[in-house]
């Protein structure tokens, strides 16, 4: 009966004026999966609202020693704790106020990118502040307490010009020329490295499992130790009078979130409960079980709760440095939304600065590389469920507008005093679980709004429960690598560039520009060097090597019906379906075509002829 109703509403909401307008049908999507989806993508990113706003908050915002009360009022030094480890209350209070607006501003310019991009965009993909963006503008640009190159203020003012010129690049068509411009093994490339990412992400202690830590030796190890087994580590950018005679000990920054074991590897209760998690959405994504993520995440998150045992994330038993102020902010439940400190906190007056410069044209390309290759990624995913939802020239339904989103929805961010807003990688969750259309979007949106009153709640979802979810999306996005022509050099070393840059530089524009700049170099050079062997009328260099490493042609031609698992359980797609493939090709992509995976293939070499033969297939 229950099922039966479900089927009811869903196939009413398909054949609604929304859900024609969600184009439901058509992405043999639901209601229920919209929502599911929805809820898994905010759950996983949930984490943001806290992180940012704590990220964020070491620039000090608005705060200057003018808000001081203490003896030092009004000198630089009252911002920082003294020898005794004092700080000034005055400006404390100054601190926590902006730390509770700048919660209240991730979540106010998530939500509103969100229903952006659902309702405009038609996409399944979620915004807010971008982890990475936020480090680069707290800790490179502004400062820790404000001592960068560009008051907090100034930078937010670079922050909301950036979002106009991405508007305007994307109205104008110039992103989407230079997204076709990319080749088309670093775009797949760039799927499977934000898996990469992901999975990095989710290992690590400030966002996942604590499964990998720092090591001095190796820079990461094995980690998952306790607390009381933990090392932190610092930053001293001026190390000229350390260990010399008579020296004092420096004033110490921030500790790094990077920690390292001393021992008892593996020994941490809550990275074994997180192992749990994991294991149980292994198990029932095996089983194909709906909404396999959301019990996974909830079953930690809600143990995680209880207090006084060895894996409680709240109260001061917590292995975990703040339990007890958690549990204080948790025990509030409902907080009042508010953005006094750090609204339209822009000064426009540092322009005249090169530093200021250089942070606008750095925060341009990061974001700019970021964003792209994080909504094209997301596409690309869809496309795996929805053949055919990117066309031969890269477009995606309502590309233009979704660009568009991100632009208007980084300078709404700036305007309520938060870092760029970007399309956030863990919208691939909610992909997973039959996000297929912008309501998913919308429900992350609606999840965003709620946030704005009870942050308390959803700032307690503890790392470890948000970690199981991104290492099984990263592993998902991993099937984009399948398609990389692996056995050709052009393509296969800057797709494996791109891949592996991303998750040990942290960034995703790093790995892209490691993959571009990498093809061109190897792919100019090449067809250069075609050139010049044919001018002087030499053979070309590695025909008889490429010929013997080249597959069977004579696979391309034989055509099997191939029973496939439906990789997501979803009504629509009726458990298994069959498909008719190529024995030698796997699931087909968009960015591949029947005529040559690169654009420096024109020429008449022999490397070019035997690889448009190979990989581009002229499948009967």
């Amino acid at each position: 009966m229950k099922l039966a109703l479900v089927d009811k509403i869903n196939t009413a909401f398909g054949n609604s004026k929304v859900g024609t307008y969600f184009d439901v049908v058509n992405r043999k999507s639901t209601l229920t999966a919209e929502l599911r989806a929805g809820t898994v993508t905010f759950l996983t990113m949930a984490y943001i609202l806290a992180v940012n706003a704590a990220i964020i908050g070491e620039t000090g915002g608005p705060c200057t020693p003018e808000d001081c009360t203490g003896p030092l009022a009004g000198t630089s030094a009252c911002k920082f704790a003294n020898a005794a480890g004092d700080t000034d209350p005055g400006f404390d209070a100054c601190l926590d106020l902006t730390k509770r607006s700048l919660i209240t501003a991730t979540a106010a310019s998530s939500l509103i990118g969100c229903f952006l991009m659902g309702v405009g965009g038609n996409l399944p993909i979620a915004l807010a502040p971008g982890m990475g963006l936020n480090a680069y503008f707290t800790y490179n640009v502004v400062g820790f307490r404000g001592t960068g190159s560009v008051s907090y203020k100034t930078a937010l003012a670079a922050v909301f010009i950036e979002g106009f010129i991405f508007v305007f690049l994307a109205v104008t068509g110039v992103r989407s020329k230079i997204i076709r411009m990319i080749p088309k093994s670093v775009m797949l490339a760039t799927s499977a490295g934000i898996g990469l990412y992901l999975a990095h992400i989710g290992l690590q202690r400030s966002e996942g499992l604590n499964v990998v830590t720092y090591d001095s030796a190796t820079i990461v190890t094995l980690g998952g130790c306790p607390a009381a087994h933990q090392q932190v580590s610092y930053t001293i950018t001026d190390t000229s009078g350390i260990c010399l005679p008579g020296s004092t000990l420096p004033e110490l920054p921030p500790p790094s979130s990077a920690v390292h074991c001393d021992g008892h590897k593996m020994t941490a209760a809550s990275t074994w409960l997180g192992l749990a998690g994991l294991a149980i959405i292994a198990v029932l994504m095996q089983r194909q079980v709906k909404g396999a993520i959301i019990v996974g995440l909830l079953f930690v998150t809600f143990i995680s709760w209880i207090p006084n045992h060895a894996a409680s994330y709240l109260g001061g038993s917590s292995d975990i440095t703040g339990g007890a102020d958690r549990m204080s902010y948790f025990k509030k439940v409902v907080a009042k939304p508010q953005i006094y400190n750090t609204g339209a906190a822009f000064d426009f007056s540092g322009f005249g600065s090169g530093s200021l410069w250089i942070a606008l044209i750095t925060f341009l390309y990061v974001d700019f590389l970021d964003t792209t290759g994080t909504l094209f990624s997301m596409c690309n995913f869809v496309n795996m469920f929805i053949p055919g939802f990117i066309n031969e020239r890269r477009e995606f339904p309502r590309m233009t507008f979704a660009f568009c989103v991100d632009g208007i929805a980084t300078s709404v961010g700036a305007l309520m005093g938060t870092s760029p807003v970007t399309a956030f990688i863990e919208s691939a969750s909610g992909i997973r679980e039959g996000g297929r259309t912008g309501l998913t979007a919308c429900v992350v949106g609606c999840y965003m709004f709620i946030a704005l009153f009870f942050t308390p709640l959803l700032a307690s979802i503890p790392p470890y429960a948000v970690g199981p979810a991104l290492l099984v999306v990263g592993s998902l996005m991993m099937m984009n690598a399948a398609s990389i022509p692996w056995n050709h050099p052009g393509d296969a070393i800057p797709a494996f560039l791109t891949i592996v840059m991303m998750p040990l530089t942290y960034s995703i524009a790093y790995g892209v520009i490691a993959g571009i700049v990498s093809y061109m170099i190897i792919n100019f050079s090449s067809r250069f060097l075609d050139l010049v062997y044919k001018k002087l009328g030499w053979p070309i260099k590695g025909e008889a090597d490429l010929s013997v490493a080249a597959p069977d042609l004579s696979l391309h031609k034989a055509e099997l019906t191939t029973e496939l698992s439906s990789p997501v359980d979803d009504s629509a797609s009726g458990g298994s379906l069959k498909r008719k493939q190529s024995a030698a090709v796997p699931l087909a992509n968009p960015l591949e075509d029947n005529s040559t995976n690169s654009a420096f293939y024109a020429g008449e070499s022999n490397v070019s002829k035997i690889h448009k033969g190979t990989m581009g297939g002229d499948l009967a």
